[in-house]
């Protein structure tokens, strides 16, 4: 029997087969709505940020502004910015970029907040809370908004009207100094305006710091020079210097020269420090303390003459320049070649004070150098401002804790001569050993172009000589406690009796702390300051002359004793011998600055002996 459903039953069924279409239908619905929705906001995000876009670019394109950057009296950067737009202005950065040198990279600064708007119609400089000093010079000032807007004003710094167009450096050498030693105060001068600048020279306006100076500077050399448009000049102090290790020292100085008025021009100030050391602290010069935990690299000493000059290519003139190699090891050291080479900085000079392929007449070149012993004859000029002793095949041994000298005598045949009177040119000698290659700097002297008196200084085994077998730049030996006769010379190397060291120059000995002055045995042609003895323990000896040194191959000698310290192993000390005042010369000016150097190694041992 078959049973049929009811009719409320069927109705039932069809309601909720409804309501779950319904709910279905809504969920497909929501869904859909959520697709349109999300489409919807990335499509508002995209307008907005291309609204963004275009009012940045429209406001960038609305921006207008105008830049002129100058300086004041003391050269400080102001840069204003006129806003010539509706909208304020934002400047964010100023790049400086250096015209002239190409060295010099181009430096940003960023506008202090406070400075950083400009309101329409205003103007404003974007600079005033900040100090920037311009040096003079050609640069490009760039500004830069905060929208990227770029502006370039071209800024002349004392160039042009060549009022303020000299720019200066200052450079120290050595930058640590021994107490009671030299240091080398160097100013380089260029004229970076349109015109010639005529007596230009420098001015050391303070010396300060917790160190002090123990002897006056002699007047800067050279005294002034006229400097054409692009030209460079050095100038060059020395000073001796003390106070307390640590300690520093800064000078200070600035360049002056006449275009309408006297000193109407002027450079930048400029400043250096150096660094004041004990002897055996790692300073230069001085004292000399060879150790193995000191010192792991041969040491490099001078004797050179200053000045030199043409000489009508005499063969018998000899000025002295020498190499003094120190081996601080305890093992023997080998010394392959020696070169001692010479450097202009005149701008625009080609100068040769050495000239090249010095072999002797013989061979068609010019004289060879004079090997003075006890250097072998390897001497030769491969280069021209070259001079180089070599022997690849039986190198030199230096005895460990001891020294060697590679001594040469330079006729004028040898120097090639300047086109003018070069006032100062860098030495700087180098070594080749089996402890590596090393150079020292911070080594000058001058030369003339026509005949000049040859200055030297040195040690003689005899008084008053001149020749090349007397002539001493190291004494080794010396046993501790024992008195040594030491015979300071002042010599003209030249050949002539025309020209010579004039009367009132100085000879300045230094004799190294740890030894004890003994007493002035001669000094004839002489007349003595005072000894002074300094607060390092060392003593100087200054002597000025009666009379000039007039007569060719002439020396003056001031004798003196010193008594060697005791040690416990051997050491080395630097007897340095200088001389200061003027020379005679055939030139326009015809005085010239008298100043050579002879860093004399005195090596002392124990009474056991040396290595």
């Amino acid at each position: 029997m078959i049973h049929k459903k009811s009719q409320p039953q069927l109705q039932k069924r069809r309601g909720l087969s409804s309501v779950v279409g319904a709910l279905f239908f809504t969920v497909l619905m929501i869904a859909g709505f959520s697709v349109l929705s999300l489409a919807l906001d990335a499509q508002t995000d995209i307008v907005t940020t291309q609204r963004i876009i275009s009012d940045i670019e429209i406001k960038k394109q609305q921006e207008q502004f105008a830049i002129f950057a100058s300086t004041d009296e003391n050269d400080i950067l102001s840069v204003g910015v006129k806003n010539l737009g509706q909208n304020p202005v934002e400047i964010s950065s100023v790049w400086i970029i250096n015209k002239t040198l190409s060295d010099q990279p181009a430096t940003r600064y960023s506008v202090n907040f406070d400075d950083a708007f400009v309101s329409s119609g205003f103007t404003a400089n974007v600079l005033s809370t900040q100090t920037l000093q311009m040096i003079p010079d050609k640069y490009d000032i760039k500004i830069i908004s905060s929208y990227g807007t770029k502006k370039i004003d071209e800024l002349v710094v004392g160039v042009g009207s060549s009022i303020g167009a000299l720019r200066a450096e200052l450079i120290t050498d050595p930058p640590d100094v021994v107490l009671g030693k030299n240091v080398t105060v160097a100013m380089i001068v260029t004229n970076t305006g349109n015109d010639e600048i005529k007596n230009v020279e420098p001015e050391m306006q303070s010396v300060t710091g917790s160190g002090y100076l123990i002897s006056p500077s002699p007047p800067h050399t050279p005294s002034s020079v006229d400097l054409k448009q692009g030209e460079s000049v050095m100038f060059s102090w020395d000073y001796q210097v003390n106070g307390v290790s640590g300690a520093d020292l800064v000078f200070s100085a600035q360049a002056k020269g006449d275009f309408v008025d006297i000193d109407d021009v002027e450079s930048n100030v400029v400043s250096d420090s150096i660094l004041l050391r004990e002897a055996g602290e790692g300073g230069s010069g001085g004292e000399v303390v060879i150790s193995n935990e000191l010192f792991g690299k041969p040491q490099l000493f001078m004797i050179m003459p200053n000045a030199v000059g043409d000489e009508n290519g005499d063969v018998t003139d000899r000025p002295i320049w020498g190499v003094n190699v120190a081996n601080p090891t305890d093992q023997p050291m080998f010394v392959n070649k020696v070169v001692i080479m010479v450097f202009n900085p005149r701008a625009n000079s080609q100068d040769d004070v050495f000239v090249k392929n010095c072999e002797g007449i013989t061979n068609g070149g010019p004289e060879k150098p004079a090997t003075i012993s006890p250097t072998p004859d390897n001497w030769s000029c491969p280069e021209s401002n070259q001079l180089m002793w070599r022997d690849l095949t039986t190198p030199i041994e230096v005895a460990p804790r001891s020294v060697f000298p590679f001594l040469v005598g330079i006729g004028s045949g040898n120097m090639a001569g300047t086109t003018a009177d070069a006032q100062n040119i860098l030495v700087q000698p180098v070594v080749f050993t089996t402890l590596g290659q090393y150079g020292k700097a911070g080594y000058g002297t001058t030369m003339h172009t026509n005949e000049v008196a040859l200055p030297n200084v040195f040690l003689a085994r005899t008084p008053e000589s001149v020749a090349s077998a007397d002539v001493m730049s190291e004494l080794t030996g010396i046993v501790e406690g024992s008195t040594v006769i030491f015979n300071a010379t002042l010599a003209d190397m030249s050949s002539d009796d025309i020209y010579g060291i004039s009367a009132d120059t100085s000879l300045i000995i230094n004799i190294p702390k740890e030894w004890t002055f003994g007493s002035v045995i001669s000094n004839n042609g002489f007349t003595l300051s005072p000894i002074v003895t300094y607060p390092d323990g060392s003593t100087q000896i200054v002597g000025f002359l009666l009379s000039s040194i007039d007569n060719h191959n002439e020396a003056k000698t001031i004798q003196f004793t010193a008594t060697a310290p005791s040690v416990p192993k051997a050491k080395m000390y630097v007897m340095s011998i200088l001389a200061n005042g003027l020379a005679t010369g055939n030139s326009a000016s015809g005085i010239f600055t008298v100043g050579p150097i002879a860093e004399t190694v005195l090596q002392v041992c124990p009474t056991s002996g040396c290595p």
